[in-house]
């Protein structure tokens, strides 16, 4: 029972800040919000039984995406960069089917996994081993390659935005006349 309660308040202050990341406009507000969602999210994942999965969270979004952000914040001159003040409405109906088809995507997908693991595949190895090692263990047999090509994957998107931040900053730069 404190389970549920401890559960239902980190996904309702998770709500609450999601809908503070879109509602505000003034970045800084947003990137606040931001952190206190993804801080929630790793309450859910501590609550559920995933420490790993939470620790991670706090590690790696929590702390190291939102200085990134704190990084960009700082970094670009806002004055040259804002095209339009407006909201893109057109784009937001537009974008809306998609929205939904995800979400869509999301349920079936949740449905499906809860179904297909009753008999508890996993139980007995996380019981013997730990939450970690389980992860370990099958992140680094079953899913290495696709592990390894996810790290080349980030490490190439690292490269091209160093290479645009580059670009920009130079354009920012000849621009300042």
């Amino acid at each position: 029972m404190v389970k549920i309660l401890i559960f239902t308040l980190f996904s309702a202050w998770a709500i609450i800040s999601g809908i503070g990341v879109i509602t505000f406009t003034n970045p800084i507000y947003v990137i606040l919000w931001l952190l206190s969602a993804l801080i929630a999210v790793a309450g859910i994942f501590f609550v559920a039984g995933a420490e790993l999965v939470g620790a991670l969270q706090l590690l790696i979004y929590a702390v190291a995406i939102a200085v990134f952000y704190v990084f960009v914040l700082t970094a670009v001159p806002w004055e040259k960069a804002v095209k339009k003040s407006s909201h893109y409405r057109t784009e937001g109906v537009l974008s809306l089917p998609f929205v939904l088809l995800l979400y869509l995507e999301m349920a079936i997908v949740f449905l499906l996994g809860v179904k297909a693991s009753p008999e508890g595949k996993f139980r007995a190895f996380i019981e013997k081993f730990g939450n970690t090692e389980v992860v370990g263990s099958v992140l680094f047999t079953k899913y290495f390659f696709a592990f390894e090509v996810v790290s080349l994957v980030l490490l190439i998107g690292m490269i091209g935005a160093v290479m645009i931040g580059r670009k920009e900053s130079q354009t920012y730069e000849d621009d300042t006349t």
